[in-house]
């Protein structure tokens, strides 16, 4: 972290550039009220702090609408690169659970320098997208935009594939993330509820998402080759004794969680015997190229299994008992 600590006052106006930014990038209004709610000030506080960018060139009212200025939005997007760079530093290094990231990049980001950030594009090998789906700036400005659909726009006659979610307000997104949802997902087998909602399938698991939470997840028209077939299924699902070929590992599975899972042979085509359980059913020890390695439900609900050898092995199993 940088030695030399932003003052409050300036951290104050670096919150309130992303908020302008955010609030442009998808198309709503910044307002003193829509800053006092992002920064949870009152208004005479966001109207002072509009004033400070204002005088500094670098935002300017359209009646009650604030915007910002060229300047201000160089400036703006400096913040941003490092916000989305930081969550993705915590996601992919430190293994930060994906509903923390936004709240730790929050606080912690004001501590970095803009030498720090350029670390951690290098080391992360300059992602264009944070773990939301959210577009990171490159250090030159540049920031790939691309139209939201969410969907509850989207034609659930077809599959499609999760571009970002959106995380905030916090509460709905961690409904999001506690239904197992994440950018990288194929969504199949969808059909709107009477009450609104949506069942789907995804990573082999059929689920319901709320009507509230269908606009904060925003998709798109999956590539042919990324379609995941009929049948597949969850390690977590195996009982002792049978066995599964691996056929890859879900997007919920990141940083150095993934990285283990494929340290130790976790790839596609791999067979994974379970071999005995907890008396609490949790955790399960699973054979793996020779090796015994235990995991919880949680961490084996991230590792799918090809669909032909799972229903095979369940038959062995069966005839083994």
């Amino acid at each position: 972290m940088a030695n030399d600590r932003r003052s409050h006052r300036e951290i104050e106006l670096e919150d309130a550039l992303k908020h302008l930014f955010d609030c442009e990038e998808v198309g709503s209004a910044a307002s003193v009220d829509s800053l006092s709610g992002a920064l949870q000030v009152r208004g005479e506080q966001s109207t002072m702090i509009l004033g400070r960018l204002r005088s500094q060139g670098l935002a300017e009212p359209r009646g009650d609408v604030w915007l910002l200025t060229e300047d201000g939005q160089k400036s703006a997007m400096a913040m941003v690169r490092r916000h989305r760079l930081y969550e993705t530093w915590l996601a992919q290094e430190e293994g930060v659970p994906i509903e923390e990231l936004h709240r730790r990049a929050q606080v912690e980001e004001h501590l970095l320098s803009l030498d720090q950030v350029d670390a951690f594009a290098n080391k992360l090998g300059n992602p264009r997208f944070d773990p939301h789906g959210d577009p990171i700036p490159t250090r030159d400005g540049e920031i790939p935009m691309a139209r939201r659909v969410s969907l509850a726009e989207w034609d659930l006659r077809k599959p499609a594939m999760i571009e970002h979610v959106e995380d905030e307000p916090v509460s709905m997104y961690r409904g999001i993330v506690k239904d197992g949802l994440y950018a990288g997902m194929v969504l199949m087998e969808m059909e709107s509820l009477p009450d609104g909602g949506v069942s789907l399938t995804t990573d082999g698991r059929k689920l319901v998402v709320a009507p509230e939470l269908l606009g904060m997840i925003h998709v798109d028209a999956v590539d042919q080759q990324k379609m995941m077939p009929e049948g597949v299924s969850r390690l977590s699902e195996l009982a002792v004794g049978e066995e599964g070929v691996v056929y890859g590992l879900s997007a919920a599975c990141y940083g150095p969680e993934r990285r283990r899972l494929l340290d130790i042979g976790i790839v596609p085509g791999t067979r994974i015997r379970c071999q005995f359980q907890s008396p609490f059913g949790s955790p399960r020890s699973y054979q793996i190229r020779g090796a015994l390695f235990g995991f919880r439900d949680e961490q084996a609900d991230k590792v799918l299994l090809a669909p032909s050898c799972a229903a095979t092995n369940k038959n062995q199993a069966n005839q083994e008992a």
